[in-house]
């Protein structure tokens, strides 16, 4: 009796797990068909290439807006803190 309801599982299980992988592959297969065509449209019929995005250049550094006097305070502040810890 234990035997039947081992094979019994066992054939569950393999039922079970073909399933999954049948959808899986079937998921795989139309995510790659679903890539082929946008990349195909994309082809097809392009877009306006006359738009371009802007390109960015590298500009000097930008002005702080923090003052001499913060920047020595917190300097200051950080050089206390690393005596203290030691």
């Amino acid at each position: 009796m234990a035997s039947d309801s081992l094979v019994s599982l066992l054939g569950e299980a393999a039922t079970l797990m073909l399933t999954g992988m049948v959808f899986v592959f079937a998921f795989l297969a139309l995510l790659i068909a679903g890539v082929k065509a946008i990349a195909w449209y994309c082809r097809r019929y392009p877009g306006n290439e006359d738009v371009a995005a802007p390109v960015r250049t590298p500009s000097a550094p930008a002005q702080s807006a923090v003052s001499g006097q913060t920047i020595a305070a917190i300097t200051a502040a950080i050089h206390q803190h690393r005596n203290k810890q030691k």
